[in-house]
């Protein structure tokens, strides 16, 4: 019976050796196990999303009410005539912008000339 003791004894750093290995083990694992459950749940909020995504372009491309082609020609045509004026106001626009900043450096470009013939006056006057 001392013998089983003395052993018992004995085997108690390697009992407490293994009984940590253990605890390590199951740390190791949940940790490993948390980062999957993080991925799995960022996969599948990906696969939501391109779900919703899917679904809405499907929306978008299914028409609440039927267009005869005619009635559709004449919607692209009216879209294509938007689209050539926008281009045109936006040019034209752009057309005013550019003689407006002309003009305002022309008059900055006289004023200051003329700045500088009155002070060249001053300098004669004075000198």
């Amino acid at each position: 019976m001392t013998d089983i003791w003395v052993l018992v004894e004995n085997s108690w750093p390697f009992i407490l050796f293994f009984i940590g290995l253990i605890i390590v083990y199951f740390i190791i694992r949940e940790i490993r196990v948390m980062y999957t459950r993080t991925t799995e749940a960022k996969m599948s909020l990906e696969k939501e999303k391109i779900n919703l995504m899917r679904e809405d372009m499907e929306q978008k491309s299914r028409p609440f009410f039927r267009v005869s082609p005619e009635k559709l020609q004449e919607l692209k045509v009216v879209d294509d005539e938007n689209a050539l004026l926008e281009t045109d106001i936006f040019a034209r626009h752009t057309e005013v912008e550019k003689r407006i900043e002309r003009l305002e450096n022309k008059v900055q470009v006289a004023k200051l000339d003329r700045m500088v013939e009155k002070i060249k006056r001053e300098e004669e006057r004075i000198g």
